[in-house]
């Protein structure tokens, strides 16, 4: 059965009653940050069911276009405009001027809507800031694969979450500040691990459109950071596993575990969350050396 664009009314009383309905979305309303009024309810309503069919455009819009473009041309200035200060190691400023930058270019500084599982997501941001400043305090670990989970965990926010305005402006700026770092031969100091958690954490709840499980799950696509937080409460191994490159394939299985298990299903439940902390846990757990043991 087709329902008109405008028969929203009629495609939610199709998913209450378990049936599916085609719904043709413009582009327009897919990214409405600011579309608040009764066009786009199915679009907003915490919960519609996620899994039935809504036909929302081509993901390449120019919308999508021009969020990526500004978010990637801001950090690109910021970050050359440090490297002229002569800063050869960055922090957490970079990251929030060039997506404030980029966010009051486009329109798109909106807030997220606060819940109890927002808060809860904020917390699991907060963790992943600590952890991607400890992963980047590491000499063994070089930045840039540090930067590359972070472009991982754009992208499971932007898979996992209903609003991916937030998501696409993010990506771009971290994708210039990466770029920009390595052509001007910059790093990642500890503190630019905050930075990514936080704007990463920005684009999953203000993504997350009021729906819980899709703030949870845009939280926890931060990967294996959260837990390397809790790493110094852990117990430690008789042989440690050595920290490499190998993290970041263990980090993309996490991204996707927690976009297309938790973020995108209405009902997820803790038991999901649960399944996701705990091997995030395992993995801070078996990496944890001598020398961490030492520093707690």
């Amino acid at each position: 059965m087709i329902i008109h664009r405008d028969e929203f009314e009629i495609a939610e009383g199709l998913a209450e009653h378990g049936g599916q309905g085609f719904v043709e979305v413009t582009a327009a309303v897919a990214y409405g940050h600011h579309d608040r009024d009764d066009r786009s309810p199915l679009r907003h309503r915490g919960d519609t069911d996620i899994d039935n069919d809504v036909t929302i455009g081509p993901y390449l819009t120019p919308e999508t276009i021009r969020l990526g473009a500004l978010g990637l041309v801001a950090a690109s200035v910021t970050g050359l405009a440090w490297g002229m200060a002569g800063r050869a190691r960055w922090g957490l400023s970079p990251f929030v001027v060039a997506v404030v930058t980029a966010a009051t270019l486009t329109g798109r500084s909106n807030w997220p809507r606060w819940s109890a599982m927002s808060a809860v997501g904020a917390v699991i941001t907060l963790l992943a800031g600590l952890g991607a400043a400890r992963l980047l305090a590491d000499r063994r670990l070089d930045w840039r694969w540090i930067a590359a989970g972070s472009l991982l965990s754009v992208a499971g926010v932007w898979a996992g979450v209903p609003e991916t305005g937030p998501a696409v402006l993010v990506g771009g700026a971290i994708g210039g500040l990466v770029v920009t770092a390595a052509l001007i031969r910059c790093r990642w100091g500890p503190a630019a691990g905050v930075g990514a958690a936080a704007v990463i954490g920005w684009a999953a709840l203000a993504g997350a459109a009021g729906r819980p499980w899709a703030a949870i799950g845009g939280a926890l696509c931060t990967g294996v950071a959260p837990w390397f937080a809790l790493q110094p409460l852990l117990p430690a191994p008789s042989r440690p596993f050595r920290r490499g490159p190998w993290l970041l394939g263990v980090h993309a299985v996490l991204v996707v575990a927690a976009a297309r298990w938790i973020g995108v299903v209405p009902g997820a439940g803790w038991y999901r969350v649960g399944l996701t902390t705990s091997a995030g846990l395992a993995v801070a757990l078996v990496t944890r050396g001598k020398d961490e043991v030492d520093r707690a």
